[in-house]
């Protein structure tokens, strides 16, 4: 889907904060979530100023409504909310139910309005609030007779009287008007509902006339009257009408005329201010906020789809002078997990609308590199001479297990050992260690993702174009979606794959990596597999196609960490339970956090050490350096080994060390900076402690590292940091600065 699709469909299907269900059905069109919302918190008196201001006459439609409000309710919940009876809650709890008056200057409109019917009477009601001067014409001797089948005059009249305490209105009775002689003097006339108006002159009034139409129920006509005094408002300020007749009804139903009394609630008692709230509390709010509540991205930055489509559209501005930064950091935090488009009503698929965005900057170099530049760089490193290794057996091989780059850098043996189990059952298995191209797509880098995917499919053919095996989530998915041409199955799904029986961990939960969200078959091998063990399996609240993300996704880390720390932790604690998943990211990420967590390879081959910890990125460099090594000593791989990496021996204390691997930094990095500038000269000296201090960009990074130098050629660490700040001016063989 194009850019301009993405932007549509959030804006044309997002059903956030469309109006609720009660609402529509409303004559009134008012805001029930409100209303019920301030009746929740026990804000009475603003939940009967709202409702005031809705009816007109507060304490006479809860008595007349059809409550067609508890119909579109009763569509969500079995017993819908007694809206009407909460509406005498908050007249019954209100601090005060008098009229509000407006401290307005008088208007010098005049309206007539001829019949004293509900429409005519609200419409009065709004105008002479207004302080227009007002005169309902009536020919009855009392105002609103209509009414009397319905109601006692005694509940009713003051009902309606009481909210006229303030305005300018005044009342005729006994007056019938049947031409517009009488109405000449008039800026605007108003015909209510039933009433009509005939003889010579009626063609000169037609511009200021305005008409109620018949049939409405007592409730639409106190909403017809409201609708139309907006009308002659606007006529009387601008000198035309706007729509003609404009009402603004969606309903015309005959509820009253056809049985009046059919539909009055019974009155019954006021509930108490703690059952009123009970009530209102059992409203749903019948908003979608699906995306909001679940996806930790959306709720940290408290933004709606459709505020997020908008603060996207800045930042892509083309124009560096003017582009917004609003939505950057939106886009760059998230992991792309698919939750959104899954709890959508609408199915909109907000992780690929900001993926597509992010690649637009990124060919717009707008994009900062900074945030993918670790993830970059190992990319290149795991596809590079020190760690990737290409396989073959035979001439043409049946299966190509294909570990990715995480599985050995997590521990060797996740590939090792699962290899060996592989030729096992098919000894015609090439291997091809290397990284399927997740970093480069989650980075924008299309190109860079459309090589790494014709250097794999060069290997695939080489290797006979077999089956590929694949034992991350991730991997998968990107053969799915990018190298459709490929056959791909997980190693889970193999016949005679097993796991080990276990003791001591009588039950887990089966934690789902988001890739694996469109992947039954995978979920459920997995799942047999672990049962297989002899662990009692429990699923998980956000578990198969709701699975979500354990925040490794995306880069997010680099552009807010608070994000991705929060979803990492939101996602260890929702069971006490140890963890099975089957994505070495996932099982690494709780680890860090003190969760019992282990791979379903650890079952497969025997590997039970549910509390190891995870490597450190400069160990997970190791690990796969150690991995290369291994498999070129055990298989004849047309290659040699890469010569050994001259490092600094570099000691810190675990304190820095720890802090060195939250920054992403790696040693070798620092080892290269070290080396660089003590060759150069280039480096600061602490006069207080006599450490060095140097700093060298790598990459997109510059690298900082305060230490010392031993006798024997190593160095202390004493500590690191990184920005992404380039640092213009150098120094040379500064000493005491």
């Amino acid at each position: 889907m194009e850019k301009e699709g993405f932007f549509s469909e959030i804006e044309e299907h997002c059903i956030h904060g469309q109006e609720s269900p009660c609402s529509c059905a409303c004559p009134f069109q008012m805001d029930v979530r409100e209303f019920l919302e301030k009746i929740k918190k026990g804000s009475f008196n603003a939940a009967f100023h709202l409702y005031q201001e809705a009816v007109c006459f507060p304490d006479l439609v809860w008595r007349i409504c059809p409550a067609l409000c508890r119909k579109a309710c009763g569509k969500k919940l079995e017993q819908s909310v007694d809206i009407p009876q909460l509406e005498r809650a908050s007249m019954a709890y209100a601090r005060s139910t008098a009229p509000v008056h407006y401290n307005l200057p008088p208007k010098t409109g005049t309206i007539a309005v001829v019949g004293s019917s509900l429409s005519g009477l609200s419409c009065a009601l709004r105008l002479s609030a207004l302080q227009y001067q007002v005169t309902v014409f009536e020919r009855e001797d009392r105002i609103c007779p209509g009414l009397e089948p319905v109601l006692d005059r005694e509940i009713f009249q003051p009902a309606i009287l009481d909210q006229f305490v303030s305005g300018t209105c005044r009342f005729c009775t006994g007056e019938e008007i049947t031409g517009p002689g009488r109405l000449a003097a008039f800026d605007a006339v108003y015909l209510a509902s039933g009433v009509k108006l005939e003889g010579d002159g009626m063609e000169e009034m037609e511009n200021r006339l305005f008409a109620s139409p018949d049939g409405l129920s007592f409730t639409e006509e106190i909403a017809a009257g409201m609708k139309i005094a907006d009308e002659i408002e606007w006529f009387l300020k601008t000198g035309s009408q706007r729509v003609k007749g404009r009402t603004g009804q969606k309903n015309r139903v005959k509820t009253a005329e056809e049985n009046p009394k059919s539909y009055l609630p019974a009155p019954g008692p006021v509930p108490g201010k703690g059952e009123a709230r009970q009530e209102a509390g059992r409203c749903t709010l019948c908003d979608c906020s699906a995306c909001m509540q679940e996806c930790v991205l959306i709720r940290q930055y408290g933004r709606t789809p459709k505020d997020l489509s908008r603060d996207v559209g800045l930042a892509l501005n083309v124009f560096p002078e003017t582009q917004g930064r609003a939505g950057m950091r939106e886009i760059g935090a998230c992991n792309f997990c698919g939750l959104c488009r899954k709890i959508c009503p609408s199915q909109i698929d907000i992780g690929a609308f900001l993926l597509h965005s992010r690649t637009e900057l990124c060919q717009k170099g707008l994009l900062p590199r900074a945030h993918h530049d670790f993830w970059m760089r190992d990319m290149a490193f795991s596809n590079g001479p020190k760690a990737s290794v290409f396989y073959q057996p035979e001439e043409t091989c049946g299966y190509l297990f294909f570990p990715g780059c995480q599985a050995g850098g997590s521990d060797p043996r996740y590939v090792t050992m699962t290899y060996e189990k592989l030729l096992a059952l098919r000894p015609d298995t090439a291997l091809l260690v290397h990284c399927c191209g997740a970093p480069a797509l989650w980075a924008g880098e299309s190109e860079v993702m459309k090589e790494t995917h014709e250097k794999i499919r060069a290997f695939w053919q080489q290797a006979g174009s077999p089956v590929m095996i694949v034992s991350c989530p991730s991997c998968y998915r990107m053969f799915r979606d990018y190298m459709p041409e490929i056959p791909v199955r997980t190693v889970y799904e193999l016949p005679g794959f097993s796991a080990e029986e276990t003791e001591g961990i009588p039950e887990a939960a089966v934690f789902d990596p988001c890739s694996s969200r469109d992947y039954s078959q995978m979920q459920e091998a997995v799942r047999a597999l672990a049962a297989g063990s002899g662990i009692r399996l429990r699923e998980l609240k956000y578990a198969k196609e709701l699975a979500q993300c354990c925040s490794w996704g995306g880069h997010g880390y680099t552009v807010n960490p608070l994000v991705v720390k929060t979803q990492a932790k939101e996602q260890a604690e929702m069971s006490p339970l140890p963890y099975i998943t089957y994505c070495t990211n996932c099982r690494d990420i709780f680890a860090a956090r003190g969760k019992a967590c282990i791979h379903i390879l650890d079952l497969v081959n025997g590997l039970h050490d549910w509390h190891r910890l995870p490597p450190t990125v400069s160990q997970r460099r190791d690990n796969r350096r150690a991995l290369k090594r291994q498999l070129l000593e055990r298989y004849p791989v047309k290659e040699k080994a890469p010569e050994d990496e001259i490092m600094l021996k570099m000691e810190m204390t675990p304190q820095v060390a720890a802090k060195m691997n939250e920054d992403l930094i790696l040693e070798e990095d620092l080892s290269e900076a070290i080396r660089t500038c003590e060759r150069e000269g280039n480096y600061l000296i602490d006069t207080d402690t006599g450490h060095r201090i140097c700093h060298m960009k790598i990459g997109y990074i510059t690298y900082w590292t305060e230490y010392s130098v031993s006798p024997e050629g190593g160095c202390m660490i004493y500590n690191a940091y990184s920005h992404r700040m380039q640092i213009k001016e150098e120094y040379h063989g500064c000493t005491g600065h």
